[in-house]
């Protein structure tokens, strides 16, 4: 019986499983490139939209602040003083906005906060007022350091000082001060004016001569000169001692003038 013999078969590429490929054809890499082209496109035409919009678009444009540490001075005034009404928030220089606030002569120290989309928040110190000045029938207030400002509102506290010369004791007049151009009253004055009036609660008046500096009108019908400075305490005791001296022997004084502390004096009308 004869057998049947059977060769192997050989394995053709027809019969070889399907391998994937590892790549990607030149297509697919055609398509891949164009829509990067088309995302980068994008990208800018919606930069460019978005500049248009932030720089056009009125939500970006100061209309209004807000004030922080304002006791006296009102918030619009505040604004005026910025400059900054109208502007774009990316025009705002801060330091340029707080040397601007600075120029009020009430603000002694400011600081400026930026915020999106068109914020602006103003921190500001006030000078505290010291004393009322009046002089050519307008009054203002000044702080220690001898400042004019704005009166602004009534503050029965302080005590008012009637200038009676032509021109304001400036603390440092001429051009040798740093700031020449500053409207300041000598502090000197205003620390005395302050000190008596707290020793005499009574005071509500005080003038001021560029002689003989502060006085008061005595209720006993006489003025008292007590220059300024520091010292009123002792020249109070020297005023009140001559005082009794004076009365003890029936003089009524025109005045009395203790601005000198080492050399006192009255007047008495002849």
């Amino acid at each position: 019986m004869a057998q049947q013999i059977h060769t192997p078969r050989r394995n053709t590429t027809a019969d070889r499983p399907a391998v994937r490929r590892q790549g990607q054809s030149p297509l697919s890499r055609v398509g891949r490139q164009f829509n990067w082209r088309f995302v980068s496109a994008g990208i800018v035409i919606g930069s460019v939209a978005l500049g248009v919009f932030i720089f056009t678009s009125p939500i970006f444009t100061i209309t209004k602040i807000e004030v922080g540490g304002a006791r006296y001075i009102p918030a619009g005034e505040i604004f005026t003083y910025s400059g900054i009404a109208g502007n774009h928030i990316l025009k705002i220089d801060p330091q340029e906005v707080q040397r601007n606030v600075l120029q009020s002569p009430s603000i002694s120290s400011a600081q400026v906060v930026l915020q999106w989309p068109a914020r602006v928040i103003i921190f500001v110190r006030e000078r505290e007022p010291a004393l009322i000045w009046e002089q050519g029938g307008e009054r203002y207030w000044v702080d220690v350091n001898g400042n004019l400002m704005r009166l602004r509102q009534d503050l029965p506290n302080l005590v008012r000082v009637v200038n009676e010369g032509e021109v304001i004791p400036f603390s440092c007049p001429g051009p040798g001060c740093p700031d020449q151009d500053k409207v300041t009253v000598n502090p000197e004055v205003v620390l005395g004016a302050q000190q008596l009036k707290t020793l005499r609660s009574n005071i509500d008046m005080l003038y001021y001569d560029p002689v003989r500096g502060l006085s008061y009108q005595d209720g006993r019908n006489w003025r008292g000169y007590f220059g300024i400075g520091t010292n009123m305490d002792l020249k109070l005791v020297i005023y009140e001692t001559l005082v009794d001296n004076l009365q003890g022997r029936g003089i009524t004084p025109v005045y009395i003038d203790v601005s000198n502390p080492d050399a006192p004096f009255y007047y008495i009308s002849q």
